[in-house]
């Protein structure tokens, strides 16, 4: 199935293109339905300007709002106040789901108060215009998507989580949105309704949706964003409460299972491989190599899937890990091929493609990354030994497919968080490396995490912390900005000064916060820091562009974005290195920002602190930007420090 229809991970990849399918929504929307509907919203389409460039006025009615109402949305209020002040910023609309309760949100004096009864806010922009950048034009300051963050963030508290549902669209791109994620910047739902219908000129170009997947992805578009969607049903869940809870159950059982094979299989086979390739190593170089080999493979699978690393590029297909090692490892198997002890051609293109991931190499499009778990310097052992092609073969089929009924299913690394690194990585130190009579062995040891001093906090409480954390912060700096915009007010015009604004910007001044983990493990924390935070910053300057009078005030962290966005792709040009603009958006250069200057860590394993780096820069990444800063911010060492009480007092008594 091809997924260059839609985007986003509000919802995981097995669940839109495979196991929606099993879902009695899915069953219960018949061919007639959705023949009538793609009709009737191709028929929109037809009558609307697309080759024009319509402004938002008739990008709306002409266009977005038919859609709407093709989809069950009849019953919408517009332009609905969020403060008392009666500026009109605000949402373009609230959806209802009926008549009745569109008529109970009217009784309502206080125009806020009516969100209350709403299913879903509605932002909607001009034909086209980029969702995740700010424009040029003087009414276009804030970025779409900057804009959904911040009306979702009010309506959430307005509402005491009653309304949590946003969508955002141009016409051609619809978004779904929910307040509950972990991140709502980066956990929406993307579908490019172009692609879908086939529109011409915004078919997808060279690779148009085959006929089958245009079908699909239709139904998709029409369960996502329809109002029967929004409606619970007698399991008293909606159908996204049914999809969140389907992705959900999916990447635990997945993580599960991975965790199962690392433990069980992978790193034993890894851990004996390379022992038997260095026989006269000790057994913890055998250990740290063989970890540091299982999280360079995981890691390019991460990448790879996510598209972090140029998989869409043909001069890279030919040294990718998909296309040379995990799809061939499947053919040969399928077909019931022998793999050879001693040959080591899948050892050679893994270690091809780590050399280029840690060096760069322009010629397949690759820009050098610096991360310490590449770094040959460090791993002697590995950068000495090669590993057979029946070992690799079998291991990365393991790590890559999923057998059920006879059948190799693609595991996608798409839809696993990074903190799944740190989970295969908390069952691992809980087991020691030893020989047997001459064999490598791998065997539980209870001591081996407390002697790391290692733990790690559950996702819940991780929530919390950064939430009670953040909130108060982000609530000092917004207010302090407010008060000198008030200030102001009273002022002359000549007597204001912008200067004096800057200074006091909320995303400028988030950004200058330093959080340390003292006890960092793998990252966990600083993951979700990272989320949170960054939300923080893209909602801080939409709040500052709102609420100065005129609307004429921009954040100096928008000049510094578009600043770092040329840099990256004037680097990429001359270097050769292949860029994906999507990935340069305000959203994941806010993220890459936020990492870079806020985040510190602490561990007393080293290794843990590697898969800190890892997970993060799986987590934040940003095409054409190196590793190398995380070296300085995520260190080695023990955060404790201090003396026996005992030893104190005697000193004192001798002194006495």
């Amino acid at each position: 199935m091809a997924s260059n229809a839609y985007q986003g991970s509000l919802f995981t990849n097995d669940f839109v293109e495979s196991s929606i399918v099993d879902l009695l929504d899915w069953e219960t929307l018949t061919d007639s339905e959705l023949s009538a509907l793609r009709t009737s919203i191709r028929d929109i389409f037809a009558r609307f300007p697309t080759h024009q460039t319509p402004n938002e006025a008739t990008t709306e009615h002409d266009l977005i709002w038919p859609i709407l109402s093709a989809l069950g949305w009849d019953q919408y209020l517009t332009q609905q106040n969020l403060t008392a002040s009666g500026r009109q910023d605000v949402p373009d609309a609230i959806l209802f789901l009926d008549q009745a309760t569109k008529d109970r949100a009217n009784t309502r004096p206080e125009e806020w108060r009516r969100y209350e009864f709403a299913s879903a806010l509605v932002e909607s922009k001009r034909w086209l215009r980029p969702l995740d950048r700010r424009s040029e034009k003087r009414d276009e300051v804030t970025a779409p998507s900057t804009q959904m963050l911040r009306y979702l963030r009010r309506v959430d508290d307005l509402t005491n989580g009653s309304l949590r549902w946003g969508m955002l669209t141009n016409g051609l791109r619809w978004r779904l949105y929910y307040s509950g994620a972990q991140s709502i910047a980066e956990d929406f739902f993307e579908i490019d309704l172009g692609a879908v219908l086939g529109l011409f000129g915004f078919d997808g170009g060279l690779y148009p949706l085959t006929p089958e997947e245009q079908n699909h992805w239709f139904k998709v578009f029409v369960l996502v964003f329809r109002r029967q969607g929004f409606i619970v049903s007698t399991d008293q869940r909606t159908f996204h409460d049914r999809a969140l809870a389907e992705g959900k159950f999916y990447e635990e059982r997945v993580a599960k299972n991975l965790s199962n094979l690392v433990f069980g299989f992978v790193f034993p086979a890894l851990a004996s491989g390379v022992a038997k390739a260095a026989p006269d190593a000790p057994l913890q170089d055998v250990r740290e190599s063989a970890l540091i080999l299982l999280y360079r493979l995981l890691f390019i699978l991460y990448a790879e899937d996510r598209d972090l690393l140029p998989v869409r590029e043909a001069r890279y297909d030919d040294y990718s890990m998909r296309e040379k090692v995990r799809l061939d490892v499947k053919r040969r198997k399928d077909a019931g091929d022998v793999f050879s002890e001693t040959a080591a051609r899948y050892w050679s293109t893994l270690d091809d493609l780590c050399r280029a991931i840690d060096a760069g190499d322009a010629s397949i499009g690759l820009p050098p990354y610096n991360g310490g778990l590449f770094d040959r310097n460090r791993t002697p052992l590995l950068a000495s030994i090669r590993l057979g092609d029946a070992l690799i073969a079998n291991v990365i089929d393991a790590l890559s497919f999923i057998q059920s009924d006879g059948e190799r299913r693609y595991i996608n690394y798409r839809d696993l968080s990074v903190q799944q690194l740190g989970s295969i990585y908390e069952r691992l130190l809980e087991h020691e490396i030893v020989r047997l009579d001459g064999e490598v062995q791998i065997r539980p040891n209870i001591f081996a995490r407390k002697g790391s001093g290692s733990y790690y906090t559950p996702d819940d409480l991780v929530g919390l912390i950064v939430d009670e954390t953040l909130q108060p912060l982000v609530s000092r700096h917004t207010e302090a900005f407010r008060a000198q915009v008030e200030v102001q007010a009273t002022q002359a015009a000549g007597a204001r000064r912008r200067g004096s604004l800057s200074r006091l910007d909320p995303a400028l001044k988030l950004l200058e916060m330093k959080v340390c983990d003292p006890a960092m493990g793998s990252g966990h924390f600083l993951v979700s820091l990272v989320d949170k935070l960054a939300d923080h910053v893209i909602e801080a300057m939409a709040e500052a562009e709102a609420v100065f009078e005129g609307g004429d005030y921009n954040s100096p962290l928008a000049d510094r974005i578009e600043a770092i966005r040329n840099i990256i792709l004037d680097n990429a040009e001359k270097g050769g290195w292949t860029v994906n603009e999507d990935q340069l958006d305000d959203r994941h250069i806010i993220r890459r920002m936020v990492l870079k200057r806020c985040v510190y860590g602490v561990d007393k394993n080293p290794m843990a602190v590697e898969l800190a780096k890892v997970a993060l820069w799986l987590h934040t990444f940003t095409v054409g930007a190196p590793l190398s800063f995380l070296d300085h911010h995520l260190r080695a060492g023990d955060s404790l420090y201090g003396s026996w009480v005992n030893a104190g007092i005697e000193k004192a008594t001798a002194y006495g």
